[in-house]
């Protein structure tokens, strides 16, 4: 497997559940910036998540019984060692950034 190129371009911090913000990324190899990468913590687990949009269905936004909004993810990998590869790569990139990024206190 190749190994890319990952940096972040920018953080904005969002805490909510164990969310901490959105990161945009750029990797260099590919050309590609990809905007909005969901990064997450618990307790001591820190990973990224692709974007993903809401679900909708007749104009409205679908909800689980949860009452939470659905997502569908625009993008995944074929493999759960390539999504971690990436995911570890992009908080990597991200504290490079914003070395608080996953702080709980905020950004």
């Amino acid at each position: 497997m190749s190994k890319f190129t990952i940096t972040c371009r920018e953080f904005k911090p969002v805490m909510r559940n164990t969310l901490r913000g959105f990161a945009d990324i750029r990797i260099a190899e590919l050309h590609l910036d990809v905007k909005d990468i969901a990064l997450h913590k618990k307790n001591d687990s820190r990973w990224a998540q692709l974007p993903a949009k809401p679900q909708v269905k007749d104009g409205v936004l679908v909800k689980g019984d949860d009452g939470k909004v659905q997502y569908i993810h625009l993008m995944h990998f074929d493999s759960r060692a390539v999504a971690d590869a990436f995911s570890d790569a992009v908080v990597k990139a991200v504290l490079e950034l914003d070395p608080q990024a996953f702080d709980d206190g905020g950004a």
